[in-house]
């Protein structure tokens, strides 16, 4: 299983939250995508851009207060993740 959702970079599973991880088609638990971007089996915004989730997850982490570093570290990884490789 992978550590973080492969399409915005949030852990699968923390002490805060749990276990976050999205559901594929017959219900089990994705081991590659978190329940924000994935359930059911598809993306919950199948058409959004690399763009558009760099600016989602960044306004996520300004309401949670994450500092400037932390934010521009997570801008950083997110491309390299498996959903937004070329």
């Amino acid at each position: 299983m992978a550590a973080q959702c492969q399409s915005c970079g949030m852990p699968l599973i923390t002490k805060k939250a749990g276990d976050c991880r999205g559901t594929e088609a017959d219900g089990s638990l994705s081991d590659t995508w978190c329940s924000l971007c994935y359930q059911e089996g598809a993306f919950v915004g199948p058409d959004c851009t690399l763009d558009e989730m760099l600016e989602i997850v960044d306004n996520a982490l300004k309401e949670q207060g994450s500092s400037k570093l932390f934010r521009w570290l997570a801008a950083k990884g997110i491309p390299r993740l498996e959903r937004w490789r070329t």
